[in-house]
């Protein structure tokens, strides 16, 4: 893994764990042609927009929208 895809893991895991974390992460880099080693600063965000719909399937809006915004902050 890489520095973007550690510290996005961090924070998903604490909220649905690592299993759905890393099975979430694999899924969404693999629609975007990427692998989680692969993870860029450009890509974080598009990665953090698509991570949106099934986080908030998952667990509702507002969980969905805190936890994209953070993962966009750790390009900042």
């Amino acid at each position: 893994m890489t520095e973007y895809s550690d510290r996005i893991m961090g924070v998903l895991e604490p909220k649905i764990g690592r299993a759905l974390a890393q099975s979430v992460l694999r899924i969404k880099c693999k629609k975007l042609g990427i692998t989680p080693e692969n993870i860029t600063a450009d890509t974080v965000p598009v990665l953090a927009d698509d991570l949106y719909e099934p986080l908030r399937i998952f667990a509702g809006e507002d969980f969905a929208k805190s936890l994209t915004l953070q993962i966009k902050a750790i390009t900042a």
